[in-house]
């Protein structure tokens, strides 16, 4: 077992390597705003599959990251890892193309401490950049004259985080988490100028480049309460709050002269560098969840962020207030079957729904969608050791071709293996 677990361990830190500078999702021009596309899962693979949520749904099996009030659940010391794809469909009133990407989605490790006392550590994406967007216009001065223009963004943001849990009274647990959240968004912009009637024009564009370094510290509050409201039916309530925060954002900035295959001709024309500090909003996540205590969970969440409040380079704000609504369960026909072993998988699905923080051409772009996913036993289960496969899918579309807006449809899909593993044995001799 131990051999096992350092191998995923080993693995997960060439992975953690890799992730660290960059986090990539299918292209989506909308997260050319803020700083890109915002994650909204805090927890792992288990969450996807019911929508994110998991707020105040704890599980003594897997890591309870999206509250760390609920790391106190975790008895036994559980390492998790993850990796998310996603297919896009993009289209306007006119074109549609399809993109997709996979990268590295979790990983964490959750260690007790003791009896009341659980800690986790772990890395996840924070937010994530990845557009192209090309246009074209007409020169007023001159009809025969086309600028064609292209804007480009890649990177985002990763978020190391250690978080505790800790037993206050019965029912009642408490938590916190202390993140370091840093990576470099690099974004594009190009023109070019066709026009027929002049020669050895159009041979070259002109490019705006500019790389952002971004770095902060992230603080975020949890608790929760469980309690059993009669035979075979609890009740829990949790709530997280982030801290607003101040990013320490490093731009570097020039212009270059391209060929059209993409060489530098001429580069680091009117170079120029900058420092300012950009402010991220508070956000506030609450959940419900009522369950059985043994195999039948069904929970809410509710997740808001005051992104009009957000501060960008150049201290104005191009995001809106979001929130999201997500409503999950899980279920599981018997764990402890013999005879059939799809009785021993954990099934999952939920939906959710949203204002998502991009308000453009007056109009809010709003993103819904289903999901679906289980968890599978792998291999012999003993006291010592529990081995689990999960996966996730989901469906969703965001946005419209209305008012000269982008629609996005798509489909994700997630998969993690999680190892249970009892450390700390107290060794008797009889």
């Amino acid at each position: 077992m131990y051999k096992t677990l350092r191998v995923l361990i080993g693995f997960a830190a060439i992975c953690l390597t890799h992730a660290a500078q960059a986090q990539k999702i299918a292209n989506t021009p909308y997260s050319r705003y803020g700083l890109g596309e915002y994650n909204y899962n805090l927890g792992n693979v288990r969450n996807a599959g019911m929508a994110g949520v998991g707020i105040s749904a704890g599980n003594s099996y897997q890591a309870n990251t999206a509250n760390p009030a609920l790391l106190y659940y975790n008895s036994i010391t559980v390492f998790d890892m993850g990796i998310a794809g996603e297919v896009k469909s993009i289209k306007n009133e006119s074109q549609k193309q399809i993109d997709s990407n996979a990268n590295l989605y979790n990983l964490t490790l959750a260690v007790p401490v003791s009896k009341r006392w659980s800690a986790a550590v772990g890395l996840r994406p924070y937010t994530t950049v990845n557009y192209e967007i090309r246009s074209t216009s007409a020169l007023e001065s001159n009809p025969r004259a086309i600028i064609e223009s292209r804007y480009t963004g890649e990177g985002g943001l990763s978020e190391i985080f250690f978080g505790h849990g800790v037993k206050v009274a019965d029912g009642l647990t408490v938590g916190g988490s202390a993140s370091y959240v840093f990576g470099t968004i690099t974004k594009e912009a190009a023109s070019l100028v066709q026009d027929d009637s002049l020669a050895n024009i159009g041979q070259t564009r002109i490019v705006y480049s500019e790389r952002t370094r971004y770095d902060s510290f992230l603080f975020r509050a949890g608790a929760n309460y469980r309690k059993q409201l009669r035979d075979k039916l609890y009740l829990s309530t949790g709530v997280v709050y982030a801290l607003s925060t101040d990013f320490e954002a490093e731009r570097k900035a020039s212009y270059e002269r391209r060929t059209l295959s993409d060489n530098v001709v001429d580069e680091n024309i009117l170079p120029d560098s900058s420092t300012t500090n950009i402010n991220v909003p508070s956000s506030l996540r609450a959940g419900i969840t009522v369950d059985n205590g043994t195999n039948l969970t069904l929970g809410a969440d509710l997740y808001m962020q005051q992104w009009s409040k957000f501060s960008g380079f150049d201290g104005r704000s191009d995001l809106a207030d979001s929130y999201r609504v997500a409503v999950g369960g899980e279920f599981t026909p018997d764990a402890n079957s013999i005879d059939n072993f799809f009785k021993r998988i954990t099934y999952r699905t939920g939906v959710y729904y949203g204002n998502s923080p991009y308000k453009i051409n007056g109009e809010q772009i709003t993103d819904k969608g289903v999901t679906a996913g289980f968890t599978m036993p792998l291999g012999r289960s003993t006291i010592y050791d529990l081995y689990q496969l999960n996966a996730a899918i989901g469906y969703g579309n965001r946005g419209t071709t209305d008012n000269g807006l982008i629609a996005e449809n798509y489909f994700q899909f997630s998969v993690g293996f999680t190892v249970n593993s009892r450390w700390f044995i107290k060794r008797r001799i009889e």
